[in-house]
């Protein structure tokens, strides 16, 4: 009878331990280290038509399929966040595409060629279609390095 007291102390007690380590965790916590990625600040402007592409996705895609990605302003402007935390762009080459934002393939509606609205009584904007050659299909390329980091992309509605 002694022994299965002393067991079950034995139990509460690593059970107590096993509680107390879950609670405080292991005293550290997780940063990443940038500082060993070849990371530059890039940003930009889009025009579509020689006008601002405001809500544009801009992203700077590596062969491997890595990416830094930024959403254009009012302006047109964008800047490059390599993840959440964290703004910049690797070095290298890439193919640049551009989409509006929750687009899955960067299409819109076209607006209407002859007034001042859409099919949808919408006022026109410079945020219409954006062709396949700029996002899907892209030809567009950035070399980014430390010497470029500042991109001008003047996108045409039509080829």
């Amino acid at each position: 009878m002694n022994l299965f007291l002393f067991h079950g102390r034995s139990v509460r007690l690593l059970a107590t331990v096993c509680l107390l380590a879950l609670i405080t965790g292991c005293g550290g916590s997780i940063h990443p280290d940038y500082s060993q990625l070849d990371l530059v600040d890039v940003s930009g402007t889009v025009t579509l038509d020689g006008q601002p592409l405001s809500g544009a996705q801009v992203a700077f895609e590596a062969p491997d399929g890595t990416y830094s990605s930024g959403v254009t302003d009012s302006g047109g402007n964008f800047d490059l966040m390599f993840n959440t935390e964290k703004s910049g762009c690797l070095t290298g080459e890439k193919t640049v595409r551009i989409r509006m934002a929750g687009s899955p393939e960067g299409m819109g509606e076209a607006p209407d060629d002859e007034g001042n609205s859409d099919e949808g009584g919408k006022p026109k904007s410079a945020t219409g279609k954006i062709p396949a050659q700029y996002n899907k299909e892209s030809t567009l390329k950035a070399t980014v390095d430390a010497d470029h980091t500042t991109f001008q992309f003047d996108l045409k509605s039509k080829p």
